[in-house]
């Protein structure tokens, strides 16, 4: 009488090879694709063997394995257990269950069909795990993408708004005031000279590099702190050229070298080393930088400050760390449509920002703090919000964090990023900055 086989596979072509297989007359056979199959099968078919799969739907193979030697009358039952997951783990459960072999997928029809006769025969041992002879069989070779090393990104070395913070509450996002490092090449631009400027210069081809340039966006104190602590102002060998808006008070230069006083530091303006160079800013007349071009804008903060567009490597990107658009807003956002009264006093600015792959821009407040914060240049969630929309921005990256904002806060603020994003129907992705963060280009 031909030995009776049950196969529990949930893959009907298996099914069909193994019943195709080269000696399958030798056998009787009867398939089950899911656990209540099988467990139905092994009652009416009374099988001798049983091939299955170790993920089989419903029931997994480890349980009926399991309720087979549990059972006086079924434990005799022999089973061979299948599986593309050749974990030791899973070898030594099935093991330990009472299987006779556990056989990796994919496998032979022909290699299948010798175990079979290895069993019947009472000549059947399990291969062993790991080691020579393992289920796992040893690559000839390991498939290694080749890495293209990126010669331009963009890199926050500081996302923090008004003044640095520290502290175990603020280690995931940082606390370091503004500075953006933007490569291509060998041309190195960086905007705004936060606190994080310092971590910047320590880095060892900036402390030797040869010509840099640093662009301020306005000279607010959080935006500046960070400048005389800039390695590369003490190489004589390195030129650096500051460009800022043409303000109306005081030019940059004035306001460095008051800054430099010994009253505040013990270096000059004058003593510095490297080569210094100011140039100004003209709101909307571009310029290049090697083969980096800028453009500006007027933001929405007191002082001339200017918020910019940067096209490097292809790529266009807007940069606002400080910007309060839609000032004294506190509405839905999705009600500033082109029509509404307020829309006209960003129309520019969203112009200016259409054609950027991405939009790094802050959202200093929540909702109901910027009640309390109206006119002191930064802008709430939902305000911001309308400007991402109507710019028709696709990827946006959110920067200059309050300072009062925990990293638990940021967290929650992500998510009424979302909330704002889905109440205006804009398809966005978006991140928080965070100190460290570094993106191809």
């Amino acid at each position: 009488m031909k030995k009776r086989i049950l196969l529990a596979d949930p893959s009907k072509e298996l099914l069909r090879q193994i019943l195709h297989g080269p000696e399958h007359q030798l056998y009787q056979f009867e398939t089950a694709t899911s656990g209540h199959e099988c467990l139905e099968k092994i009652e009416k078919f009374a099988p001798d063997l049983i091939v299955i799969d170790l993920l089989l739907p419903e029931i997994h193979g480890i349980e009926i394995l399991r309720r087979l030697k549990n059972s006086p009358q079924k434990k005799k039952i022999g089973l061979i257990l299948t599986s593309v997951q050749a974990m030791i783990q899973n070898y030594h459960a099935a093991l330990e269950a009472g299987a006779d072999y556990f056989l990796q997928k994919p496998f032979e029809i022909d290699h299948l069909y010798a175990i079979l006769a290895r069993y019947f025969e009472g000549a059947l041992t399990p291969a062993p795990f790991p080691g020579k002879g393992s289920l796992v069989e040893k690559p000839e070779e390991h498939f290694i993408p080749h890495l293209h090393p990126h010669t331009s990104h963009i890199k926050f070395w500081g996302t923090r708004g008004s003044n640095p913070v520290s502290g175990q509450e603020y280690i995931r996002y940082g606390g370091n005031t503004p500075c953006l490092e933007v490569r291509h090449k060998n041309d190195l631009v960086i905007i705004d000279a936060g606190t994080g400027i310092r971590a910047l210069g320590d880095v060892d081809a900036i402390r030797k590099a040869k010509a840099i340039h640093l662009i301020i966006g306005h000279t607010h104190w959080d935006h500046i702190i960070g400048f005389p602590f800039f390695a590369p102002l003490y190489n004589p060998d390195c030129h650096v050229t500051i460009w800022s808006p043409i303000g109306f008070e005081k030019p940059t230069k004035e306001l460095f070298t008051e800054m430099l006083g010994y009253a505040y530091f013990p270096v000059r303006l004058d003593d510095i080393r490297a080569k210094l160079t100011f140039k100004d800013i003209q709101e909307g007349v571009p310029f290049s930088i090697g083969e980096i071009q800028v453009n500006s804008h007027y933001a929405y903060h007191p002082g001339a400050t200017l918020c910019f567009k940067l096209k490097v490597a292809g790529k266009t990107f807007g940069y606002a760390t400080d910007n309060e658009i839609l000032m004294g807003y506190y509405g839905n956002p999705a009600e500033i449509t082109k029509d509404h009264p307020l829309f006209s006093s960003c129309a520019s600015l969203v112009k200016f920002f259409k054609e950027c792959d991405f939009l790094v821009h802050e959202a200093q407040y929540f909702p109901d703090e910027y009640e309390e914060k109206v006119g002191w240049g930064h802008s709430s969630i939902g305000n911001a919000t309308a400007l991402i929309k109507h710019a028709g921005i696709k990827e946006w990256i959110i920067t200059h964090h309050d300072p009062a904002h925990t990293d638990e806060d940021l967290q929650h603020k992500l998510q009424v990023h979302h909330e704002m994003l889905e109440v205006c129907k804009h398809t966005c992705r978006i991140r928080m900055a965070f100190d460290g963060l570094s993106i191809p280009l």
